[in-house]
Formats: structure tokens, sequence, C-alpha cells
């Protein structure tokens, strides 16, 4: 026979036990490397990301990293993203960020080409630093279908050299 104090537990421990069960799926974010088998992109050009949700059809927030190693010495005034042509996503260009740890960048404007499949992030300031760069894209309505999605990163040192190098390669995974 239960007693008044283990009666008035019951309700608490199962809650909590919900609280516990569901927690994984409320903090679930999709975040690079891991071991991807035969994506044809070098491990050496694979960049790190992580998603707020990752799921189809919902509003997220991707946080897209270039290391800063792969930035050479001349910097880089003007972050490429190229991403593939079935993606069908839409991104707020009023709503894109970009880091040095924790020091934000200016961003001095995001052209959104829909027909090219490319966001260009030009930078008030040219980053100069080993440190890593973090593009957050605010806002981002994902698909609504699931699926892999190669978003490929090039950068521009400035003006006076304006051919864009090749970085990396993020693979983002929808579910």
């Amino acid at each position: 026979m239960l007693n008044i104090q283990t009666a008035k537990l019951l309700p608490i421990l199962a809650l909590a036990g919900c609280l516990v069960a569901v927690a994984p799926t409320a903090t679930r974010a999709d975040s690079l490397p891991g071991f991807t088998l035969f994506s044809g992109v070098d491990p050496s050009n694979q960049l790190s990301y992580r998603l707020d949700s990752g799921n189809r059809n919902s509003t997220d927030r991707y946080r897209l990293t270039i290391p800063g190693s792969k930035i050479n010495r001349l910097g880089a005034a003007q972050i490429q993203i190229t991403y593939p042509d079935y993606y069908k996503g839409k991104f707020d260009d009023k709503a894109v960020e970009v880091f040095v740890g924790d020091k934000a960048i200016p961003v001095q404007s995001v052209q959104w080409n829909r027909e090219a499949q490319t966001l260009e992030i030009d930078l008030a300031q040219r980053i100069k630093t080993k440190g890593d760069i973090n593009v957050v894209l605010n806002n981002v309505q994902n698909p609504d279908g699931g699926g892999m999605y190669y978003f490929t990163c090039q950068v521009k040192s400035s003006a006076e050299f304006p051919v864009a190098r090749y970085v990396g390669t993020w693979i983002l995974s929808i579910d």
C-alpha cells in the first residue's frame, strides 16, 4: 500500500521521466565533423557546421565554420556560399552574421542570387586572423524535403585579388 508521501511523489517522478525522454530530441543539433562515407569531398575539405533544428520545412539557424587555417595571409573580404539547385530552402539575407571567436565582424552587404544558388557576403573589413570564422545564417526556411546538401565555400581576399579561392564544403543533413 502506498503512503501519502509516496503518492505525492509519483506524479513528479512521472513528469521527470517524460522530460528526460524528450530532452534529447529538443536539444538535437546536427554538426560535422563526423564520419562521412563516399561523399566525394576530401576529408580535409569538409567544414564543420551546426544546425539548430535540422528538420525539414522548419525555420532554422545555420552556423557554418571556416577554419582559420584555411584563410591565407591575404585574409577574407568576401565569403561566397554556393548551394545545389535541388536545395529549395530560403535564406533571410538581412539576418546574416559573421564572427571571429566572440567578435562580430560588420557585414557590408549580402546578395542572395536565387538563379545562381549563391550567397555573397561582403565584409565591411577584411578578416586577417588565424581564428575560426563563423558564418551564422538566421531565419533559414529549410526545404520541404530532407537530404544531404553540399554547400561550398569560396573566399575573396579583396577587390585587388578578385579571384575566389575554394575553402571547403559543408555537407548539411536535413531530416
